[in-house]
C-alpha cells in the first residue's frame, strides 16, 4: 500500500502484484458480466495491478516491462468471485468503466490480496449505486459539474478572457513513485489564459488544469513554448477515449496526458492550442532572426575598421619601403662620387637632404593649401601683399594688388 497526493486531492494507491489477466475471446455485451461462465478467455498478460482507492481507477503494468507506461482498464465497478472445487478461489470476474471490454478475469497470488481487491470492488460497488441514486433524486450527472466548474472558472478569470475545456483528465509521473509511471492527476478542465491587454509583446500564453473539487487554484500550470508539441495518441489499446494526446515541451520536465470525453471539445481545444504555440514559434524565430541580423551588422562594422586600419597600415609600409629604397639609392650614388669619404659624412649628406626633401614638402603642402583657400574663398597671398605693401607709389601698389586678386581693369586707373 501507498499514499500518493495528487494535486486534487489526497488519494491511496492498493498495488497487487503478479496478478494474471485474461480477456474474453470475443467482446461481447452487458450480458457477459452475468454469463461470464460461458465466456471463453484468453490469457492477455501478467503483472501489478494498481488500484486508486477515491476513483477506483485500475492501472496495469506489465511484468518486465520496463519503462512501458501502465495501461488504464477504467474504474472498478465490482467484482465476482470464481468459485474453484477443493481449493481456495483467487480468481475474480471484475467489471470496469473500461468502454470496449468492460469485463476482465484477474487471478491473484495469494488469498488475502484477493480479500483485499474484494474489498475494494465492495466500496466501488457501494459509491457506484450511491452516485446513480443521486443521479435518478437530484439530477446530478456528470455534465452538471462540468458545467459549475466552467461557471466557477469563468467568473474567477473574468479578467483574462479564459478558453475553458471541460470533461478532461491529466495523466502524468506518479509524484511520489516510478516517473516512468503515469497515473491519474485530476479530472476537471483545461484552461488556455492569454497574456494581459496591458502589454505590449508577446507575452506568456498559459494552459493551467483545474480539478473538479478543488477549482481554487490550477492544479498543473503548464507555459506554452516555443517547441511544445501536442501529438494525439491512437486508441490502439481500445481504451474507448474520445480523443487522448500527449503534451511535451522543452520547459517540461516529463511529458503528460490530456484525455477528453468530447471529441468536438477535444478539437476547439487542440485547434486554439496550436495558435498559440505557432505564434510562440514565430516569437522566437523573429528575436533569433533580429539577434542574428544585429550581429551581422556588428560584424560588418568591425570589418569595415579592420578594412581601413588595413589599408591605413597598408600604405605607410609602402611609404617606409620607398624611403628605404631613396635612402639606399641616395647613399649608392654618393659613394659612387666619392668613395673615399667615412661613412658618417654620407650620413650627414643623406640627413641633409632628408631635411630639405621635408622642407621643400612643407612649402609645397602650404602653397598648395594658399591656392586652394585662394580659389574657394577668395584670399591673398600673404608674402605677396606684403611685397605690394613695398611699393613707392600708389597707382604700382594698386596693380600689384590687382595682379593678386586677378582683377584687370578695362582702363587705367
Amino acid at each position: 500500500l501507498k499514499l500518493t497526493r495528487t494535486d486534487c486531492a489526497v488519494s491511496r494507491l492498493v498495488m497487487f502484484n503478479d496478478v494474471s489477466i485474461s480477456l474474453p475471446a470475443k467482446v461481447r455485451g452487458p450480458e457477459a458480466e452475468e454469463e461470464w461462465e460461458e465466456v471463453d478467455w484468453v490469457t492477455w498478460s501478467t503483472g501489478s495491478v494498481t488500484v486508486e482507492t477515491e476513483s477506483f481507477l485500475i492501472l496495469f503494468k506489465p511484468a518486465g516491462g520496463g519503462n512501458v507506461k501502465a495501461k488504464t482498464l477504467g474504474n472498478l465497478v465490482k467484482a465476482t468471485t470464481v468459485i474453484q472445487e477443493d481449493q481456495d478461489s483467487k480468481t475474480l470476474i471484475v467489471t470496469t468503466s473500461e468502454s470496449l471490454h468492460k469485463t476482465f478475469r484477474m487471478t491473484f497470488s495469494t488469498g488475502a490480496d484477493t480479500a483485499d481487491f474484494l474489498e475494494l470492488a465492495s466500496r466501488a460497488e457501494q459509491a457506484h449505486a450511491a452516485a446513480s441514486k443521486m443521479q435518478d433524486t437530484h439530477g446530478v450527472d456528470p455534465s452538471s459539474e462540468a458545467a459549475r466548474l466552467e461557471s466557477s472558472l469563468r467568473t474567477k478569470l473574468a479578467d483574462r478572457w479564459p478558453l475553458i475545456f471541460t470533461g478532461a483528465e491529466l495523466y502524468g509521473p506518479d509524484p511520489h513513485g516510478e516517473a516512468s509511471t503515469e497515473v491519474l492527476l485530476g479530472r476537471g478542465a483545461v484552461v488556455l489564459l492569454d497574456p494581459p491587454e496591458t502589454t505590449n509583446k508577446v507575452g506568456s500564453y498559459e494552459l493551467l488544469f483545474y480539478c473538479e473539487d478543488e477549482d481554487s487554484k490550477p492544479s498543473r500550470t503548464f507555459a506554452i513554448s516555443p517547441e511544445m508539441s501536442l501529438t494525439r495518441q491512437d486508441d490502439e489499446e481500445g481504451e474507448g477515449l474520445a480523443a487522448s494526446y500527449i503534451l511535451k515541451g522543452p520547459s517540461m520536465s516529463a511529458a503528460h496526458s490530456l484525455c477528453f470525453e468530447d471529441g468536438s471539445i477535444a478539437g476547439n481545444f487542440v485547434r486554439d492550442f496550436r495558435v498559440r504555440s505557432r505564434l510562440m514559434d514565430m516569437s522566437l524565430k523573429t528575436v533569433r532572426g533580429r539577434a542574428a541580423a544585429q550581429d551581422l551588422r556588428k560584424d560588418l562594422e568591425s570589418l569595415k575598421q579592420r578594412s581601413l586600419a588595413a589599408q591605413a597600415w597598408t600604405i605607410i609600409r609602402l611609404l617606409l619601403v620607398l624611403a628605404m629604397l631613396l635612402v639606399a639609392a641616395r647613399a649608392a650614388h654618393l659613394v659612387s662620387q666619392d668613395s673615399g669619404r667615412p661613412p658618417l659624412e654620407y650620413l650627414v649628406t643623406i640627413g641633409q637632404d632628408i631635411g630639405s626633401a621635408l622642407h621643400l614638402s612643407a612649402s609645397a603642402t602650404s602653397a598648395a593649401g594658399a591656392k586652394v583657400c585662394e580659389v574657394a574663398f577668395g584670399t591673398v597671398d600673404a608674402g605677396g601683399l606684403r611685397q605690394c605693401s613695398k611699393e613707392v607709389s600708389a597707382q604700382d601698389m594698386r596693380q600689384c594688388i590687382d595682379s593678386l586678386v586677378g582683377y584687370a581693369p578695362a582702363m587705367g586707373w
